[in-house]
C-alpha cells in the first residue's frame, strides 16, 4: 500500500517537470524524487544501505545543479558575509558530525551486515563525508565574488 502510494507520488512529480519553467523549481522536484526514490529502494530492498549511498550520490548531482543555477542566475540582493558564513558552516558541519556520532553511539544501530561490515560502514560514512566537505569547499569557491571562479 506505502510503495504503490509513494511510486504514485514519484510520477505525479514527474509529471510536475513539465509544468514547471524554472530552474530552481526543477532542483526542487528532483531532491524530492531523490527522498521517494530512496523510501522506494528501503522498502523494496529492506536495506538502509542502498537507499543512503543511493540519496547521496542523487542529491549530490542535485547541489551540483544548484551550484549550476546559481552561477548563471545569482541572486545579487542575498548577501553573505564571508567571514562569518565561511565559520557558521564549518560550525555546522562539525556540530552535526559530534551530533550523529553520538547518535550512532547511544543508539544500537543493525548495520545490515549482509550487504557490508561495520568497517566498511564506517568507510562509507567516512566516503560520505568526504563528499559533502567537497560540496562545502566548492560552494565556498564558486559563491566567492572577488576571484575567477565566478
Amino acid at each position: 500500500m506505502i510503495l504503490e502510494i509513494l511510486i504514485t507520488f514519484y510520477f505525479f512529480i514527474l509529471l510536475l517537470f513539465s509544468l514547471s519553467s524554472h530552474c530552481v523549481y526543477y532542483c526542487v522536484l528532483l531532491i524530492v524524487n531523490a527522498l521517494i526514490s530512496c523510501l522506494i529502494c528501503y522498502l523494496v530492498y529492506g536495506f538502509s544501505w542502498y537507499s543512503l549511498i543511493f540519496c547521496l550520490v542523487y542529491v549530490g548531482g542535485v547541489y551540483i545543479l544548484f551550484i549550476f543555477v546559481s552561477v548563471f542566475n545569482p541572486n545579487d540582493s542575498f548577501a553573505i558575509y564571508h567571514k562569518v558564513g565561511e565559520f557558521s558552516v564549518v560550525l555546522c558541519f562539525v556540530i552535526g558530525l559530534l551530533c550523529v556520532c553520538l547518535f550512532y553511539s547511544l543508539v544500537n544501530i543493525e548495520f545490515s551486515n549482509s550487504l557490508c561490515t561495520v568497517v566498511e560502514g564506517k568507510f562509507y560514512v567516512c566516503l560520505c563525508l568526504t563528499l559533502i566537505f567537497g560540496f562545502v569547499v566548492l560552494s565556498l569557491l564558486v559563491s566567492w565574488k572577488m576571484n575567477f571562479y565566478r
